[in-house]
């Protein structure tokens, strides 16, 4: 097979520029000189998926024909498919990746404008790597993100994938770490075997659990060996591969696994410009709030993770439905409520409810008026008024 592609008369592609898929041709080659099959077939389908994309029609078409005579496997414009040969766990003989393709990937991502201009950089980075290679520019291949849970690092990673047409190969811990001695870092070295013989970006969630700092007094000699792995293996990494980590734990990672990765991103809290956008996204096709609605979202919603928001919109539209009832900005308050526990189970009745409700709102922000409260509760202005004009604590 390798013979039938190298001694493919170039003349007729002359009109080709080959700089352009330099990163294709270079990994068949690689994959020719060592005798690997997988990656040889992976990159030359990677290869005829841009040169269609270029209506460069012969060229793809030649391809082609040299894929098909040798009986390969049907043309995947990714290279990669669920079904095909996925690393397993030795021991457990379970597979240690999901695989994403792109085509099942309708990840909705949103960022602050920092955060945009940085992911936009990355992506601008990968997408123009032949013309950084032909200028004998490195290009960058590994990402970090990090930062508090629920704010989007994982599906900041299947956007990545989305953007570059590529499959999303999610390591599973489950069977990625093994208790048998030494089986973890043998599992890392095929991970990354794998990800290197097929176009694709490889995503390491939870990453601190196989890159904690190996000067941890608490952990035993195994988690050195591990981490000595990866870090091998991201050295060894060709700069054509795409790794892609989170953690929610920065502080708990070796220092020499940072220096690894070009770029860090910190994915954090939602601003308030920031929920105004969630709300529009998770409310989306259900109801379309006006901009003083949604300035009060923000100011409600502050300090909560972008996962907490969209669990909270979801259940309040989960309600609406199964009452059958018209979605209201009263659902999502009623399941804020709900949800951050701010009525005590002790609560007495309707009446104290509401004035719980009432006062809470009040103490947030001077935005939340009396008449506005109202709204919130489905209460006159003067019995708002009144109820937060009763002795007692506010329930914070």
């Amino acid at each position: 097979m390798y013979r039938s592609i190298f001694s493919y008369n170039c003349s007729n592609l002359k009109r080709v520029s080959f700089i352009k898929y330099s990163i294709e041709i270079g990994k068949i080659v690689e994959g020719a000189l060592k005798h690997d099959q997988t990656k040889v077939i992976n990159y030359t389908k990677q290869l005829i998926c841009k040169l269609e994309e270029d209506h460069e029609t012969y060229a793809a078409k030649k391809f082609t024909q040299l894929m098909d005579n040798k009986n390969s496997t049907n043309l995947s414009p990714m290279g990669i498919t669920k079904e095909a040969n996925l690393p397993i766990d030795l021991e457990s003989r379970i597979e240690m990746v999901d695989v994403i393709c792109p085509n099942d990937n309708d990840i909705e991502v949103i960022l602050s404008k920092l955060n945009k201009e940085k992911f936009q950089s990355f992506i601008l980075n990968r997408k123009n790597a032949d013309k950084l290679n032909s200028a004998g520019i490195d290009v960058s291949n590994t990402l970090l993100l990090y930062g508090p849970p629920g704010c989007g690092k994982s599906k900041c990673a299947y956007l990545i994938a989305k953007e570059l047409e590529l499959p999303l190969v999610v390591a599973r811990l489950d069977s990625l770490i093994s208790s048998y001695l030494g089986t973890t870092a043998k599992n890392i070295r095929t991970l990354f075997e794998y990800a290197q013989k097929t176009p694709c970006v490889l995503f390491l969630d939870e990453f601190d659990a196989i890159a904690k700092a190996r000067d941890d007094n608490n952990e035993l000699g195994e988690l050195k060996r591990v981490v000595n792995s990866l870090l091998q293996n991201v050295d060894s990494m060709s700069k054509d591969s795409l790794l892609i980590a989170a953690t929610n734990h920065e502080t708990l990672l070796d220092s020499a696994v940072w220096r690894r990765f070009d770029y860090k991103i910190e994915i954090n809290l939602p601003e308030p410009e920031t929920i105004i956008e969630l709300i529009d996204l998770f409310t989306k096709n259900n109801i379309e709030f006006n901009f003083k609605e949604k300035k009060e979202f923000s100011i409600l919603f502050n300090g909560l993770s972008g996962s907490d928001i969209e669990e909270i919109i979801k259940k309040a539209i989960r309600n609406s439905i199964l009452n059958d009832s018209s979605f209201s900005k009263r659902d999502i308050y009623d399941e804020f409520f709900l949800n951050m526990n701010i009525i005590p189970q002790n609560c007495k009745n309707k009446r104290e409810e509401n004035i719980i409700k009432a006062k809470y709102l009040k103490n947030l922000d001077p935005i939340f008026s009396y008449s506005v409260i109202g709204d919130v509760l489905d209460l006159s202005k003067s019995t708002v008024y009144s109820l937060i004009s009763e002795k007692g604590e506010v329930n914070e």
